[in-house]
């Protein structure tokens, strides 16, 4: 599974984040979602902010990440094996020059 398949899975409603918010484990990938993004794409995250939009955008991705993970698990995926499936959600990749 691919983060751009994980968005079909998530349901549009708010209160399914809401619902993860509640989870310490969901509260730490999202805080590493966000640190990460910060991080290596600081333009884009100073777009988001502008646009009102950075913490919806940070709280989607760790809910993709999230499924993505619970999907692997319950096929017995190892945890390692399941992490790098989110590797992209969790560490995005650095902004170029250009962006």
């Amino acid at each position: 599974m691919t983060p751009s398949d994980a968005s079909s899975t998530i349901p549009g409603n708010p209160d399914y984040i809401l619902g993860l918010m509640k989870l310490p484990a969901f509260q730490n990938l999202l805080a590493k979602v966000e640190t990460n993004f910060y991080r290596n794409r600081p333009k884009e995250a100073a777009e988001l902010e502008l646009e009102g939009t950075i913490r919806f955008t940070l709280q989607e991705r760790a809910a993709q990440a999230w499924e993505i993970l619970a999907k692997a698990r319950s096929t017995g995926l190892p945890m390692e094996q399941a992490q790098e499936l989110i590797s992209e959600l969790v560490y995005p990749p650095l902004e170029s020059d250009g962006n």
